[in-house]
């Protein structure tokens, strides 16, 4: 039941990250080039970083005046005058007085203490540090895919997902297990095929700088999401990418051209609120989301959460491909299917799960992730 809980909360994130988008492009009729969206996926994750970088330092003065001694709180001089009175009081009714012993001192961490990292060489350290810097391009690239602003960049993030899904399938999987896993492996690579084909935009880019910012580099980030991020170290990697984003963020502020999105923010307040405000904070959730599924070894289940949300808004849509009503039938029934099958999965790992914790006391996350792939 737990794994179908945390599949459901995944694919809210999402819903809610497509569809309020959706809602908020019809009601306000929001269109703007593939520039204006990269300038403000950019104002968006600008103001993120300062809101967290706002929320750590009220974080570390809120730490420094509870641990500090120089803010206990002191009694005022009536309380102190009343408490010895009621103490000499006490002790010569009892005949003796008992003294209290003083409190030992105890030991604080050092706020200000910094973990020490040790190199082997300084190639491993400018490894590192070129892992930090795509990691942030990464990072900021998938602010600016998942947005329903530009329909074709979702397209070609969530078609990159899935190629790097199938080529890790591929390339992970042993041979002794292929002819066991074969069948629901290919059900789902047909069924998401379908679904991409089906669903492709009916406009296509021109310039080769549209091509570039529309189809090429939202492939890339999202096969980098399946292939190249590492599980272990994606929460630690996007922590140290703040410093980064930032720099990316105001090169693209400074040189991009402010007119089409200062016209749309100034069109409506709930436009202004929404944009700069809301958005943001769904784009946050939906990247913490995705980091943490990528943390757990939950690719295909990320990678599925993807093809039916960006399915579901083409059914709401009735976006590309959908002129036809055999195609439009076609994309419910593999949704359903699709749907049906992660669901069937999730409740079989459950009853396994629950049947092992019963029977060895250890749980069976290692066999759902290892059935992930």
């Amino acid at each position: 039941m737990k794994q179908s809980i945390v599949l459901g909360l995944r694919a809210a994130v999402f819903v809610l990250a497509v569809f309020s988008k959706i809602h908020f492009r019809e009601s306000f009729s929001l269109r703007y080039s593939c520039k204006t969206q990269i300038l403000l996926a950019s104002v968006q994750m600008a103001l993120s970083i300062a809101g967290i970088a706002v929320y750590q330092a009220c974080q570390y003065v809120v730490m420094e005046i509870n641990e500090s001694a120089r803010y206990t709180t002191m009694p005022d001089d009536d309380e102190i005058d009343f408490d010895i009175e009621d103490s000499l009081e006490a002790a010569h009714a009892t005949g003796a007085a008992s003294v209290a012993p003083a409190p030992e001192p105890t030991s604080r961490p050092d706020p200000l203490e910094i973990d020490v990292v040790v190199f082997a060489s300084a190639s491993a350290l400018r490894a590192y540090v070129r892992r930090i810097h795509l990691t942030a391009l990464l990072v900021w690239g998938t602010f600016y895919s998942i947005d329903m602003g530009e329909y074709e960049v979702l397209n070609y993030f969530v078609v990159g997902i899935f190629l790097g899904w199938v080529a890790l399938l591929l390339g992970t999987r042993p041979i002794s297990l292929v002819r066991s896993v074969s069948m629901s492996s290919t059900m789902y690579v047909l069924l998401c095929l379908g679904i991409l084909a089906v669903n492709q935009p009916s406009s296509k880019p021109s310039s080769p700088g549209d091509v570039l910012a529309v189809c090429v580099l939202p492939v890339v980030f999202g096969l980098a999401w399946m292939l190249w991020i590492e599980a272990h170290t994606v929460v630690e990697d996007s922590k140290s990418t703040f410093v980064t984003c930032s720099l990316l963020c105001g090169l693209v502020m400074a040189t991009g051209d402010w007119s089409e999105l200062r016209r749309m923010l100034a069109s409506s307040r709930v436009v202004f609120v929404f944009l700069l405000i809301a958005e943001p904070l769904i784009k946050c959730l939906a990247l913490s989301v995705l980091v943490v599924s990528v943390q757990t070894q939950q690719r295909k289940t990320i990678m599925l959460v993807f093809v039916t949300t960006y399915a579901m808004a083409n059914l709401y849509q009735g976006l590309a491909g959908m002129d036809s009503s055999i195609l439009f039938y076609c994309t419910v029934g593999m949704t359903a299917l699709l749907v049906a099958m992660q669901l069937v999965t999730v409740l079989i790992a459950d009853c396994r799960g629950c049947g092992r914790d019963a029977h060895s006391g250890v749980g069976a996350g290692a066999e759902a992730r290892v059935s992930d792939l």
